[in-house]
């Protein structure tokens, strides 16, 4: 376990190493929430962008992409042909997909993808959380991020890492007052007062550092007492692995994100526009200029407002108007910038909802926005499906290193709605061995359905395999069984409407109707509103009523054909002829 100064001084010496790094992703972060100013400083003025921000465009529409679909873990069996092997292996599936959803992993992703793309990196941290009792999943911004350096770019695993963020002084006072106050350099204190937190994760524990205020000369002597940083909490960690994985964006010797090259054509072209405003507004209320004549001295009588439609009046000399040129080109070379932002970004027209003006068919449009997006959206989930690996080891980890005698339940989709399974941690994860893979990575999920139909159509896919890719689909079994059930009760349908047509048929008026209040009324399943009947009909038919009974009637059905009961015999003994018909006599 490191001390409190050995944590302070990582952090101290990666903060300064990443600097240039997060100098760039907070250049990236202003021009994506639109904090872009543009200076115009021979003109003496600011103006602010008024030009459409195509990063913001490009990062939503990308990360959009990316995280339309979800990947989907697979466990194999650990022997093969077992039947309880089987069902452990399905069960961990399930319960994986289970904690998956606690966690709300489609939102996570969707912001993770921004985090990638934007900063080229992707923080997050599990810890056990002991009010679900299932591992937690936290996104953290790269920016507080401060990993351990690794040796292998594509090693997602550091050894430790440092997460920060503030803490006001009434948090820290009211979660950890006795430890603090008398202890710690607090400095001037007041609402808006923050300490830097340091959140430091490793394979044997998890510590909680705050770092006071800055030894400041002209602080009081009492607002100088105390120790630089104070450690709050140290938590052991059971599991013996990091907890941190950061998923980086593969590039060639330093992280770069997608639209870092973008950043300077977009000031360019905002100062440009800028420029061209200006320009045009003394364009519309020109410069004007009194000029003497000769021999005269020239003397304004009234000052012209042409915004008021005031007219100028002058003595002893003339008006000129300064007409100015916009300048030379200018939106060509708007147009221009513009494109070039566009193809070093790799953000095509059809990101904004329109079409490049050389593109003439629906399917040429197809071909430009799949090379621009398609790759690239390919290997963002890669990555995503190389991090989603470990995170879940770790997730493994943690339900066995916590909870691992606990017995668990999770909910999963089934036929009659929701349907609950338990399992016991140290049971079913024998092994943490398993595949995250996106059913057809580099589709969205529009183009993914299209390209699942087309192999379905020319008998290049079964329709389990579909149903296991679709993302809509989360249990390829249940669906199964609905589909088929589905086409049973069309059947049954059917033939119910065939027969029934059929004025000779087994449905007569009575029964029809019977059939028809059991599934109206009372809500009945199909098939059991047709048992019912038929066990109706039969005991019907079964009856002996005496001769004259409204039962033995045929009423609205066809005599003879089922609709009445039987008449009954005389009363009293059998005649003789009867008797002997019966002996063979």
């Amino acid at each position: 376990m490191r001390t409190t100064e050995e944590i302070v001084e990582l952090y101290n010496q990666r903060r300064i190493a990443k600097g240039p790094l997060h100098d760039q992703m907070r250049k990236v972060r202003s021009l994506a929430n639109g904090d872009i100013v543009v200076p115009l400083n021979e003109l003496d003025r600011n103006a602010k962008s008024n030009i459409a921000n195509l990063l913001v465009q490009g990062l939503d529409q990308m990360s959009m992409r990316v995280a339309s679909t979800m990947p989907s873990p697979f466990f194999p069996p650990v022997k093969e042909g077992s039947e309880r092997a089987k069902g452990y292996a399905d069960t961990r599936r399930k319960a994986m997909l289970s904690i998956w959803d606690q966690n709300k992993m489609p939102m996570k992703m969707r912001r993770r993808a921004r985090h990638l793309l934007a900063y080229s990196s992707s923080a997050v941290v599990l810890k056990p959380d002991f009010r679900t009792l299932t591992p937690k999943w936290t996104v953290r911004n790269p920016l507080d991020t401060f990993a351990a350096p690794v040796d292998d770019p594509d090693d997602m695993l550091p050894e430790d890492c440092i997460f920060t963020f503030k803490a006001t002084a009434s948090w820290l006072i009211a979660n950890y007052g006795e430890a603090v106050l008398g202890t710690l350099r607090m400095g001037k204190v007041d609402s808006d007062s923050k300490y830097t937190m340091l959140e430091y994760v490793d394979a044997d524990s998890l510590q909680l550092v705050v770092v006071g205020a800055e030894n400041d000369p002209g602080l009081s002597s009492a607002e100088r007492a105390g120790i630089d940083s104070l450690t709050l909490e140290v938590i052991p960690n059971r599991t013996g692995m990091p907890l941190a994985i950061i998923a980086n964006r593969i590039t060639l010797d330093k992280p770069r994100g997608q639209f870092d090259g973008s950043l300077g054509m977009y000031y360019t072209r905002a100062r440009l526009q800028a420029l061209t405003e200006i320009a045009i507004e003394r364009g519309i209320f020109p410069e004007e200029y009194l000029v003497a004549r000769t021999g005269e001295n020239p003397e304004i009588l009234q000052l012209a407002n042409s915004k008021q439609g005031v007219l100028g009046v002058v003595k002893g000399g003339d008006i000129v108007s300064k007409d100015l040129n916009p300048g030379y080109k200018t939106y060509e070379a708007l147009d221009r910038l513009e494109r070039q932002e566009r193809l070093e970004s790799a953000i095509p027209a059809e990101f904004g909802g329109e079409s490049a003006s050389n593109i003439r068919t629906g399917r040429r449009g197809e071909n430009v926005l799949s090379a621009t997006v398609d790759f690239r959206v390919q290997e963002a989930q890669a990555i995503f499906e190389t991090a989603l690996l470990e995170e879940d080891r770790v997730a493994i980890a943690i339900e066995k290193s916590y909870w691992g005698d606990f017995p668990k339940t999770f909910f999963i989709p089934s036929r009659a709605g929701v349907a609950q399974e338990s399992y016991v941690p140290n049971k079913i994860w024998e092994t943490d061995f398993h595949y995250v893979t996106y059913s057809a990575a580099g589709s969205d999920v529009n183009s993914l359905i299209v390209g699942l139909g087309q192999r379905l159509g020319t008998g290049m896919m079964s329709k389990e395999s579909a149903r296991e890719a679709d993302p809509l689909i989360t249990d390829p079994d249940l669906e199964h069984d609905r589909i088929v059930s589905e086409g049973v009760e069309a059947a049954l349908l059917s033939s119910i409407q065939a027969q029934a047509a059929d004025p000779n048929g087994p449905y007569q008026s009575d029964d029809l109707a019977y059939l028809t209040k059991q599934v109206v009324e009372l809500d009945v399943t199909l098939y059991e509103a047709v048992r019912r009947t038929q066990q109706r009909a039969q005991d019907r038919q079964a009856m002996m009523m005496p001769m004259g009974s409204p039962e033995t009637m045929p009423g609205l059905a066809i005599p003879g054909m089922g609709g009445e009961a039987q008449v009954a015999g005389p009363a009293g003994p059998p005649p003789i002829e009867a008797l002997l018909a019966q002996l063979g006599g």
